[in-house]
């Protein structure tokens, strides 16, 4: 066989495909729903659990007798193909049954964090046009007012409580001191979530549903971008993304077995949660240790009480899990993949939690991906462990393509050369949802491919592995013109001794009418041991070795934490104000 001949661009010659066997290059995606692939590729897995919540436990056949049941119900309220259904709730079993309901349908699950503004929520209610909310209990408060004013028609209450085992639940309505009134009673507009099931068993009994368009077609739900870059947006995601996202993750040969136990941490109001924590897992028929509230100070009792053998999260999560002290002799040789996304991880933490799974007995190394929402989550991964290099993302899952491109002129990049980071393939989203002019900017078709520009920037190395450096929008572009790119401080700050960790980010430059300038802030190992001016010089020293003279910072300032978003991620824009509050000082 000819060897093929290399172009130099990676979009064209694709290296990194030599990391898959032959039949696992192409993938033929099947004509269904997300509730149809899982229901088929759970046939011979029926007796196993999928659920686990709380002890409380939900066989695969019991999982797809409840979805039914829901359809029905939903059915029975005049939810029909095409519909929006919003949900306003963490990760409870009833959120599995009714997501997979609609799905059987034919409608939509707007999933919307509970946690959000009470403008937002009722902004994205009002977007989709829901006529029925699913919400948790206790984020009535918060909605009631919204119920009124949008004309919902039902109004589903869940409780985290409801599939609790008695006393959990006893102490969980304590707890929360949830309300007995309208929330919780059934009105001609109010629904508890028993008396929807009831509806299930009793108005319907044709189960068939008729489609009138291409299943694969079909929105399965809509999840909404990160604010903490820009406004939120709502991205419609399609079967075809879910589907597509479980067959790549199949071809890339993880490890992933049926019966697997899971831990399901990351929320379903996001896409990294919906389809790599929600879906996949399913899809595989894993056992899925249902987390509704996560909380990072208890992740290593729940990797301690459930052995895991698959955790994901975000950098911050696995930096915890090295500092516990419940940990430290523990052996965690059950662990066969430890997934970190969503967050850049620096080199020298990667090492480190490398170096902590292997004092432990655990064969995996962390494994990084690259994605997004318009990506449907996950893009990016390292195939084996030869595109698994330290400092990078993978490479591209099997159907998807990169190419790294120059942001002014929008010519493709040769290898090692950074740029903005495109990317197309079957979980690319169809576009947000009413917002044309987002959708304009963001995905373009070039060359009779539709590609998303992600507005980060990278580069691909000569076998094809992917190296994510900074988001465009923390690019620092100084007053004559030079462009400087956080990471490349972080990584030269995070060499030197006692520093923990470093957050770069961009302040304006006073001494100019335009520009803007670096400011680093610190987390030092030790405050108490170490002397914080011994520390700056040791700092500035390997700036001045390591980095150009323009990308120097200008200061640095020492915190014991950064702040987090809700998912976990240094919030760089909370870190921004706190740069402008201390200026202005």
């Amino acid at each position: 066989m000819q060897e093929k001949k290399l172009t130099g661009y990676p979009s064209i010659d694709k290296p990194w495909l030599k990391y898959y066997a032959e039949d696992k290059r192409v993938f033929s995606i099947p004509n269904c729903s997300v509730y149809e692939y899982m229901k088929t590729a759970n046939s011979g897995n029926l007796s196993a659990i999928a659920l686990d919540y709380f002890g409380n436990k939900v066989s695969y056949c019991d999982l797809i007798k409840r979805i039914d049941q829901c359809a029905i119900a939903f059915k029975s309220l005049g939810v029909k193909e095409g519909d929006v259904v919003s949900f306003c709730n963490p990760t409870t079993p009833e959120i599995y049954y009714a997501f997979y309901a609609l799905n059987k349908i034919g409608a939509i699950a707007n999933m919307i964090d509970p946690r959000t503004n009470v403008e937002k929520i009722e902004e994205f209610i009002k977007g989709t046009n829901s006529k029925i909310i699913f919400y948790i209990d206790i984020a009535y408060p918060k909605i009631k007012d919204i119920i009124s004013k949008q004309n919902i028609q039902k109004a589903i209450c869940v409780s985290a409580s409801d599939s609790l085992p008695f006393l959990l639940g006893l102490l969980y309505k304590l707890k929360n001191k949830v309300p007995d009134d309208k929330n919780r009673k059934t009105t001609e507009k109010y629904i508890k979530w028993n008396d929807c099931v009831l509806l299930g068993k009793k108005n319907i009994t044709d189960n068939t549903i008729d489609f009138q368009q291409n299943r694969l077609d079909l929105y399965a739900g809509i999840v909404y971008t990160s604010g903490t870059t820009g406004v939120p947006k709502g991205a419609k995601l399609s079967n075809k993304n879910l589907i597509s996202m479980v067959l790549q993750n199949k071809c890339a040969d993880m490890g992933w077995e049926q019966n697997d136990r899971f831990l399901g941490i990351m929320p379903p109001f996001i896409a990294y949660g919906l389809v790599c924590g929600f879906t996949l897992p399913v899809c595989l028929g894993m056992c899925i240790r249902i987390i509704p509230k996560f909380e990072l100070e208890k992740f290593d009792s729940y990797i301690l009480k459930h052995r895991p053998h698959h955790i994901m999260g975000v950098p911050s999560h696995i930096e915890y899990l090295m500092s516990s002290k419940k940990l430290k002799n523990v052996d965690l040789s059950f662990l066969k993949t430890v997934i970190v996304g969503g967050d850049k991880i620096n080199p020298e933490t990667e090492v480190a939690v490398n170096d902590f799974l292997a004092s432990h007995h655990s064969n995996c190394k962390v494994i990084k991906g690259y994605g997004l929402t318009e990506m449907s989550s996950n893009a990016v991964f390292p195939r084996s462990p030869e595109c698994n290099k330290i400092g990078s993302v993978g490479t591209p899952l099997i159907g998807n393509n990169i190419k790294v491109i120059d942001s002014d002129t929008g010519k493709e990049l040769a290898y090692n050369e950074i740029g903005e980071i495109c990317l197309t393939g079957p979980t690319l989203i169809d576009g947000y949802l009413n917002n044309e002019e987002e959708n304009k900017k963001v995905f373009k078709i070039e060359n009779d491919t539709r590609w998303m520009h992600t507005g980060d920037t990278g580069y691909v190395d000569n076998d094809g592995v992917v190296f994510f450096c900074d988001r465009l929008k923390r690019m620092i572009v100084r007053h004559d013109g030079f462009k400087v790119y956080p990471q490349k401080i972080e990584m030269a700050i995070m060499s030197v001794d006692n520093v923990k960790n470093c957050c770069v980010i961009k302040t304006p430059d006073k001494n100019h009418s335009q520009g803007e300038l670096p400011i680093a802030f610190i987390i030092p190992s030790d405050k108490s041991e170490i002397s914080l001016n011994s520390l700056i010089k040791s700092i500035k020293e390997t700036c001045a070795k390591k980095l150009p003279e323009y990308s120097q910072p200008v200061d640095f300032v020492f915190v014991d934490f950064f702040p987090l978003t809700v998912v976990g991620k240094i919030d760089y824009r909370a870190l921004e104000k706190q740069a402008e509050e201390m200026s202005m000082k």
